[in-house]
């Protein structure tokens, strides 16, 4: 039986915030969604510096 092959995707972050908290908001998608799909969250070389406008509202570490 053939299996079939899932889309892959690659998911951008904007800036001053991470692969990890955009992942962190994609997981509130229903699974039947993300089940389709292979995601990649990659984050840059360097981080940005400066304040974020979202330092208040999640945890530094995912940032």
């Amino acid at each position: 039986m053939e299996q079939e092959k899932k889309l892959k995707v690659l998911c951008l972050h904007g800036f001053r915030t991470s692969g990890g908290f955009l992942k962190k908001q994609i997981s509130k998608w229903h699974p039947s969604i993300l089940q389709q799909f292979d995601t990649v969250f990659p984050d840059g070389q360097f981080p940005a510096g400066g304040k974020s406008d979202i330092e208040g509202i999640f945890p530094p570490t995912i940032l």
